[in-house]
């Protein structure tokens, strides 16, 4: 019995303090235990309604459309409170006034961000197995196998593990209260928007609960797909986690280094699975998609990246290798401005090039039209992003200088985005009473909206605007490009560390 007990009590305190915490603060509090209550009435209210429904012994169906109504529940409860619940926490432990309870603390930063996701994970958990009980009696009303049922909870646990740490990024951004409700809105919308797509995408006419997917857990056709959504989650909550973790931490760490370490190696697993599977099925579409992927996330990142500090502190410049081969790596890992617009731009152009030897190489493969709309698209995108984000940092130190700081060249780049995409259209609306695409020439959304209806004018006008603002920002950027690369190196061994508080420009 001692020997037990001398277990638990390794067990206890090996566990993460955060985890211990959060859940403590969420079983004895007052709003989980309501929010798990109405949970469950929601639950029963919905059994009895149609359980005592007159069509509910003649349909065949009825379990299907018993299991699709809860399992909407199920997701409008873990993809809206839970994150909610856990973001406005760590939001407001962030604030000005409880700053201590969060930077005061020998807990590392990835020890809070990992511990706040896996308390809300339990959380989560427990509704699952509330709703489970319910979920399985679907079963005995026809219409919905036990498998389908397990693999359709265990996907949308998936998707509530990505809206957990999404709440927890949100939670973690340095901002004043306007706009962290404005921030707050945009996630209810997008959250409230995707549980009916979610839901059509399950259980509609030709979803996932009416293709029988239950029968297929015997093929290599499921498990390729299923592991390719577990990987792709696992991908996504980890790199919103390390995000999350570099907002929390000093400023005089270098913070991009684990990022885009990560989104490297997932770059290079992923080009390696997809373009693999891409030819041994003679298809371009996985290669394709995960292709239009990562140039989505490395145009935002082109954003984000001019929003990086353009003089590096002493703590980062003593890590910088002092073998000059190694530097040119280093610079484009390390935190800086320019070595992250350079490696978001490399990613770019690697993933392109990939798409194009691959084709080339392997010419009876199947593209259709996808191959066309896949190049016009993916590189009038990074072309903009790239002529908005240089264009941003430009206007901020020639117009504003130390007026704004550099954190907030990104803000720039989206009001910048914001004009072409929504002012600039709306006034020609009212001027002439009539909408075209034609008006988003200088937008991104443009091509979007115009490849799609087969109006490759408009596409290939935008390309080579974007061509040309990327090339004029590029050139007017040289040299703050040359100064960043020029500034990279270690100090004199003899130069002793400084400690401040800010060190971004």
């Amino acid at each position: 019995m001692n020997y037990v007990s001398v277990l638990l009590e390794k067990f206890t305190d090996s566990l993460n303090p955060i985890v211990v915490k959060e859940l403590r603060q969420a079983v004895q509090g007052r709003l989980f235990s309501v929010i798990l209550m109405v949970f469950l009435g929601l639950l029963l209210l919905t059994m009895g309604l149609f359980l005592s429904s007159e069509t509910m012994e003649s349909s065949f169906n009825a379990g299907r459309n018993l299991f699709g109504v809860l399992i909407s529940i199920l997701l409008g409860t873990c993809l809206l409170f839970v994150p909610a619940y856990t973001g406005i926490r760590l939001g407001a432990e962030r604030s000005d006034a409880n700053v201590d309870l969060l930077f005061i603390t020998t807990l590392l930063p990835r020890s809070i961000i990992w511990g706040k996701f896996l308390a809300a994970l339990v959380l989560t958990v427990l509704l699952y197995s509330a709703c489970l009980p319910f979920m399985t009696f679907t079963y005995l009303l026809r219409g919905v196998d036990l498998p389908s049922i397990f693999v359709l909870m265990a996907f949308t646990f998936i998707i509530a593990g990505v809206a957990i740490q999404c709440g927890i990024f949100l939670g973690c951004i340095p901002a004043n209260r306007f706009f962290r409700v404005i921030l707050g809105v945009g996630w209810l919308v997008a959250v409230a928007s995707s549980i009916p797509t979610l839901s059509i995408m399950m259980y509609a006419p030709g979803g996932l609960l009416n293709s029988g997917i239950g029968g297929l857990i015997g093929t290599w056709r499921f498990w390729r797909i299923a592991l390719s959504v577990l990987a792709g989650g696992m991908a996504l909550i980890s790199l919103l986690g390390l995000l999350s973790i570099a907002l929390i931490s000093p400023l005089s760490s270098n913070r991009a280094l684990p990022v885009r370490l990560f989104v490297t190696g997932v770059w290079f697993l992923t080009g390696i699975g997809t373009v693999i599977w891409s030819i041994a099925s003679h298809n371009l579409t996985p290669v394709g998609v995960c292709a239009a992927a990562h140039v989505l996330l490395h145009s935002i990142g082109l954003l984000i990246a001019v929003s990086e500090r353009e003089h590096l502190g002493l703590r980062i410049r003593h890590s910088i290798p002092r073998r000059r081969w190694r530097r040119p790596l280093a610079f484009l890992l390390f935190s800086g401005a320019a070595g992250g617009v350079l490696w978001s731009s490399l990613m770019i152009v690697l993933t392109l090039i990939t798409i194009v030897v691959l084709v080339e190489r392997y010419p009876l493969m199947w593209t259709g039209q996808f191959y066309n709309d896949f190049l016009t698209i993916n590189i009038v995108m990074p072309l903009h992003a790239l002529a908005y984000a240089l264009g941003a940092s430009i206007i901020r130190r020639r117009f504003f200088g130390n007026r704004i700081a550099g954190g907030y060249t990104c803000v720039i780049a989206i009001i910048l985005l914001g004009v072409t995409t929504m002012i600039v259209p709306l006034i020609l609306f009212f001027i002439t009473g009539t909408w075209q695409k034609d008006w988003l020439i200088g937008s991104p959304i443009g091509p979007i909206l115009a490849v799609p209806d087969g109006e490759y004018h408009l596409a290939y006008s935008s390309l080579g605007i974007a061509a040309v603002g990327a090339l004029l920002v590029c050139a007017l950027s040289i040299p703050w490009f040359f100064r960043q690369i020029r500034d990279f190196h270690p100090p004199n061994k003899n130069t002793a560390p400084q400690f401040r508080t800010n060190e971004s420009s």
